[in-house]
């Protein structure tokens, strides 16, 4: 039912307000030490509406010479999704979209996996977070997979949620909306959540 009030009040965003915190943040992602070390970059982009706008953080990524990787679904049952390169703006606007309609990295060209090349950075979607860093995602399951096999792997890069300000809980525009996200045994908290205007 949160995923649900959530979605809808985020749909509902102006564009200029989406547009004026999707900057925000990405300046102060930017302006951290975390991502000023970081050479490579998972990231992701951005659904076509009620969500922040990642553009600013991949053309910050490129224009710092970072390796960027994103998220391409491979199999929807098993909650399993790579991280592959992108080389560019120019060739993330090239391709094909999911049935999300998400951008996606096509698998057959040999792109390098971050679990193999190693990530010192992950950007973190989600659909509502709390002041604890607790994230609630849409329910696929797709990150928790993820980030099993990358501590399998002993990789511990930052872990960064990123979120419009109106993610942030309790919202009082959300009726008997909880102080904080539902937690599982398999939900991690995160490194820092940044929104709009705070950290």
């Amino acid at each position: 039912s949160l995923r649900k009030a959530m979605k809808a009040l985020l749909s509902a965003l102006d564009a200029t307000t989406l547009a004026a915190e999707s900057a925000c943040v990405a300046r102060q992602v930017v302006a951290r030490d975390d991502w000023a070390s970081a050479s490579t970059v998972a990231a992701f982009c951005s659904m076509p509406s009620g969500e922040l706008a990642t553009r600013p953080l991949l053309e910050a990524a490129f224009a710092a010479k970072k390796r960027v990787f994103l998220p391409r679904v491979d199999d929807v049952k098993a909650r399993k999704m790579s991280m592959l390169e992108a080389y560019s703006l120019d060739d993330v606007d090239g391709f094909a979209r999911s049935t999300w309609g998400i951008p996606e990295p096509p698998a057959d060209e040999g792109r390098a996996d971050a679990l193999d090349a190693g990530v010192d950075f992950v950007l973190v979607p989600g659909v509502a977070f709390d002041g604890g860093r607790g994230r609630l995602g849409h329910g696929a399951g797709f990150y928790d997979t993820w980030f099993a096999a990358l501590a399998a792997g002993g990789a511990a890069p930052a872990r960064v949620g990123v979120a419009l300000a109106d993610q942030l809980l309790p919202n009082s525009k959300i009726p008997d909306c909880p102080a904080a996200v539902p937690r599982e045994a398999h939900d991690e908290v995160l490194d820092a959540v940044v929104v709009a205007k705070r950290t």
